[in-house]
């Protein structure tokens, strides 16, 4: 299994869109899977939010996300570097 990270380029297995990993939700009634516990939220190349199931994503790269977006007529935005709060 490989992990995915926040940022990282997206594809669901069987609903075939590509998106980046924009974190985790836990609210219940998003989850794709009856019994996940947590859900990947997958920001499409529109701004959209789709919420998957860790179990039906797989690792991509940029130019499939560039091919996505430009089959759904949007011209995908310039990709910023994934930051992580600090503590102090």
């Amino acid at each position: 299994m490989t992990t995915l990270l926040e940022g990282d380029y997206v594809a669901h297995v069987g609903h075939r869109f590509v998106g980046m990993h924009a974190g985790y939700t836990r609210l219940p009634g998003l989850m794709e899977l009856a019994g996940d516990l947590r859900g990947v939220r997958v920001q499409l190349p529109d701004g959209t939010i789709r919420v998957a199931s860790e179990h039906r994503l797989e690792k991509t790269d940029a130019a499939e996300y560039g091919r996505y977006a430009a089959s759904i007529g949007v011209v995908p935005r310039a990709r910023k570097p994934a930051t992580r709060a600090g503590r102090v």
